[in-house]
């Protein structure tokens, strides 16, 4: 009978230890290369997305001031254009100066409680609250 007594070669232990450490660092490159590639892709996404979110805001002010124009022509419209004097939009406040001859029934009407009046010898002031009309038109 023979026996065979195998002794560990360093060479052996040296191309294992080197292959383990290859490895390692294989891993870690992929590791660093694929975090950054992530995120690269998530500041593109977040870039986009911000964009996107202005975007939005800025389409919704631009409907809103719309919204607030037709109003204001609705309501010179219903107290005619002649009696109006001025119409300005101060804050959240939309408020008008008419004749003090200016029949403002139609305008009660339509705003009730809402359309703040004050009369005075000259003219008739009325302030309506901007955020009442905005509501009444995305309710309809």
């Amino acid at each position: 009978m023979i026996i065979v007594i195998k002794t560990r070669n360093k060479n052996q232990l040296l191309i294992k230890a080197v292959s383990v450490l290859s490895l390692i660092v294989m891993f870690s490159l992929y590791y660093n290369h694929m975090s950054n590639k992530f995120e690269t892709q998530n500041k593109k996404l977040v870039n986009t997305l911000d964009q996107t979110i202005v975007k939005k805001k800025v389409d919704k002010s631009i409907n809103l001031e719309k919204t607030i124009y037709k109003e204001s022509v609705i309501i010179v419209n219903l107290l005619e254009q002649r009696h109006i004097q001025s119409i300005k939009v101060i804050k959240d406040k939309l408020y008008i100066i008419c004749d003090f001859t200016t029949d403002i029934e139609p305008l009660l009407i339509r705003y009730g409680v809402a359309a703040m009046i004050k009369n005075s010898n000259k003219n008739i002031k009325i302030a309506i609250d901007l955020k009442t009309i905005v509501e009444n038109k995305y309710d309809a």
